[in-house]
């Protein structure tokens, strides 16, 4: 994949640990760049983000995919359980977001990018490729179809959804995905009693409760963000 010069990324170790108790390792901070970079190429030949300034990309794409990550309410359902083991299914990933952070960030747990969009499924694998990243993989697919393949049914600890839908229609397409006890992680902007009233249906019908629902700021622009987190308990 050919590159065209892109400005380096903020050093934003003290937000990262200040909002995150976490920071990059510097190879991982390499490969944050590099991806960075590879994204302002991709979006040379597809529209990947309208974000592409290196202070709105570390917050809006960087940082914004690992705090639900890095969340109290995710890292304590987490403990105590072998990193190794962990399977992750990003859903409707576009350009890579939230799961190509996370990969890097998270280098033991196995993860799966699906989008429906072959152009973008593409531009992600051939990233991963370039970034080192065998542990993970894509599909070129939607959730709801994936699903019904032959043979056995999904089965990931954790489902990761960012800017895809309503959260309603998120739930019914990451409870299946789910491993009992697996979590889905709905990524939204503002939360409201009434979105969570919507979650009723897809909560019943799937055997999930809401686990948690953490609200925080960006830390730059003070963007309210919410992740919501769902637990399948059969």
């Amino acid at each position: 994949m050919t590159l065209s010069p892109a400005p380096l990324l903020p050093d934003a170790i003290e937000p990262w640990q200040s909002t995150t108790q976490w920071q990059p390792s510097p190879e991982q901070q390499a490969q944050f760049q590099r991806l960075y970079e590879l994204v302002l190429a991709g979006n040379q030949r597809m529209n990947l983000t309208r974000i592409t300034e290196p202070m709105d990309f570390w917050e809006k794409h960087l940082w914004d995919s690992m705090r639900g990550l890095l969340s109290p309410v995710l890292q304590a359902a987490l403990a105590g359980q072998d990193p190794h083991k962990i399977t992750v299914a990003d859903l409707g990933t576009g350009g890579g977001f939230p799961g190509l952070p996370g990969a890097i960030a998270f280098p033991e747990w196995r993860w799966l990018l699906m989008d429906s969009t072959r152009k973008k499924i593409q531009f992600v694998a051939e990233t991963i490729t370039e970034l080192g990243l065998t542990n993970a993989k894509t599909e070129c697919d939607r959730a709801e179809q994936f699903v019904r393949r032959p043979g056995p049914k999904p089965n990931f600890q954790l489902v990761t959804l960012r800017a895809v839908g309503a959260a309603n229609l998120c739930a019914h397409y990451a409870l299946p995905m789910l491993a009992p006890r697996g979590i889905a992680v709905l990524y939204r902007g503002h939360w409201s009693a009434e979105e969570a009233a919507t979650l009723d249906d897809p909560l019943a019908q799937w055997g999930a409760k809401i686990l948690g629902v953490d609200a925080f700021k960006t830390p730059v622009s003070g963007g309210d963000r919410h992740c919501v987190y769902l637990q399948k308990t059969d």
